[in-house]
């Protein structure tokens, strides 16, 4: 780390201004909310060419609403002709786009006794994306899925009453906790206590700085994130579980590192960075990323092997799409 602590004031200087695009976040920090309120809560948008969990998520409860399409966790055409077909439906802007208000009309209050695809989604979250083994995705809410969901949102600060309401089905969808008891608030706090992670603290980067936005998310609050100029600034997102544990799982291999970025920095609307998915490295074992160099690739490959996405990880020697040269940028579904 002797020669990271001798360049960390020019990478803070000069963060990078990723190109790249993909699920616009919505907006705000989330109170309380009733279901079937105007959307106040922070939502990962989705929309097509995406793919992952939540994709599922969303191809169940558009089955559960009526509509007829494949669930395979890739938002394709069928996928956005169904979407389109339940905003026109439902009196939704109809753009394909699946964000608050999308979702919080989507979602229906689930409970032991229910049985239908909002429950597989429910029982797909809990299995796959939190690690309730125990539970099997069959759309029956009986008493496995019904004690999972009882001891997630005990661990989330969530009322513990065994009901899929607006508040858990928010938390299962961003991986959101309301307390530091959470699975993103204590892969944060492990990050903030890895010798190995250096998070940026620089005041000059539009939105929260690198250190500030885990700091958050190790308190259970959303990350302040920066804007392109536009009417995304002032905004927050939660930083997702997936990109949380890559960087855990890359310092955990024995890898130092240093991150210019993560919710925070100027990119593109639409950018990773933006949905809480990207990070941004600017050192990689020592070696800075400010010219190109050997250390690109290596610190990609590290990105891959911790589960970041090929298509949305990018470096000076691969296909860089613009904006790459001085850091590495790696993304997570």
């Amino acid at each position: 780390m002797m020669r990271s602590t001798l360049i960390l004031a020019a990478l803070t200087l000069s963060l990078s201004a990723c190109g790249v695009q993909r699920a616009q976040p919505a907006a705000a920090t989330p109170p309380d909310a009733l279901l079937g309120a105007q959307s106040v809560l922070t939502w990962q948008a989705l929309r097509s060419g995406d793919s992952g969990r939540d994709v599922v998520t969303l191809q169940y409860l558009l089955r559960h609403a009526g509509q007829s399409l494949s669930v395979d966790g890739a938002f394709g055409g069928g996928t956005d002709t169904a979407v389109r077909n339940f905003q026109r439906a439902n009196g939704l802007v109809v753009d394909g786009t699946v964000g608050g208000n999308t979702w919080e009309k989507l979602i229906v209050t689930v409970r032991q006794g229910d049985s239908n695809n909002a429950v597989r989604a429910v029982q797909d979250q809990l299995r796959s994306g939190y690690g309730y083994s125990a539970v099997t995705v069959d759309g029956v809410f009986g008493s496995g899925t019904n004690t999972a969901l009882r001891d997630f949102q005990s661990r989330r600060g969530l009322t513990v009453d065994g009901v899929a309401g607006l508040n858990t089905w928010h938390a299962l969808v961003t991986g959101s906790s309301t307390g530091a008891t959470g699975t993103t608030a204590s892969l944060a706090s492990q990050i903030l206590n890895s010798g190995r992670v250096t998070l940026g603290t620089s005041s000059s980067t539009s939105g929260g700085n690198p250190r500030q936005n885990v700091v958050d998310t190790a308190n259970g609050l959303a990350a302040r994130r920066g804007c392109a100029g536009d009417a995304n600034c002032g905004l927050t997102v939660y930083l997702k579980r997936s990109m949380l544990q890559g960087m855990l799982t890359m310092a955990n291999a024995g890898n130092s590192f240093f991150i210019t970025s993560i919710a925070g920095g100027v990119h593109s609307t639409y950018s990773d960075h933006y949905a809480g998915l990207a990070l941004d490295i600017g050192i990689w074992n020592g070696v800075s990323l400010s010219t190109p160099n050997s250390a690109h690739t290596a610190a990609r490959n590290a990105c891959l092997a911790a589960g970041s996405d090929p298509g949305q990880t990018f470096n000076a020697y691969y296909d860089p799409p613009g904006g790459h040269s001085n850091h590495v940028h790696c993304a997570w579904n």
